[in-house]
């Protein structure tokens, strides 16, 4: 049977598994940060704005995807680290705005959000450098635009993202 939508309940585990396996990877994104500045903390950073954004999104009773969204997106900025830390932060608040009021997420919500994750960060960044976080984000949202939109079943579509990403 196929998954055609995600739960408040779902959203947290899924981001909370997320957050945990950035953690895990640290090091590695670490090792990777070689653009713009090769400062090797990207990772750290990154891993340390998404901590904050699940301790957030933990202290809130929230079930509905639009208030976890929101409380992930404050974690973040009240949480973020270096550049890459707040253009997460970014990312994720662009995420929770398309997600505001949302009780669940199908398939044509999570490509506004990616969109919308993806145009706040560019919007955040004075001088946007391709070849960065920023980068995934748009391109993932693109690629969601252009070969997801007959989809419903989630686990179809979260292959074909994470694939592009």
């Amino acid at each position: 049977m196929a998954q055609t939508k995600i739960d408040g309940l779902l959203f947290k585990e899924m981001f909370q598994s997320g957050a945990a396996l950035l953690t895990h990877n640290r090091e590695s994104v670490d090792a990777l940060n070689v653009f713009p500045v090769p400062d090797g903390d990207t990772g750290t950073n990154m891993s340390q704005t998404i901590n904050s954004a699940v301790k957030e999104m933990q202290a809130k009773n929230a079930v509905s995807v639009g208030d976890v969204a929101a409380a992930i997106a404050r974690g973040a900025l009240k949480g973020a680290r270096g550049n890459s830390g707040v253009i997460l932060s970014q990312i994720l608040r662009g995420f929770a705005s398309a997600l505001d009021g949302a009780e669940d997420i199908d398939c044509a919500l999570m490509i506004r959000a990616l969109r919308a994750g993806a145009d706040t960060a560019y919007k955040a960044v004075m001088k946007p450098k391709e070849g960065t976080i920023l980068t995934v984000a748009r391109v993932m949202a693109e690629d969601a635009e252009r070969n997801c939109r007959e989809m419903t079943d989630m686990v179809e579509f979260f292959r074909a993202i994470l694939k592009s990403g």
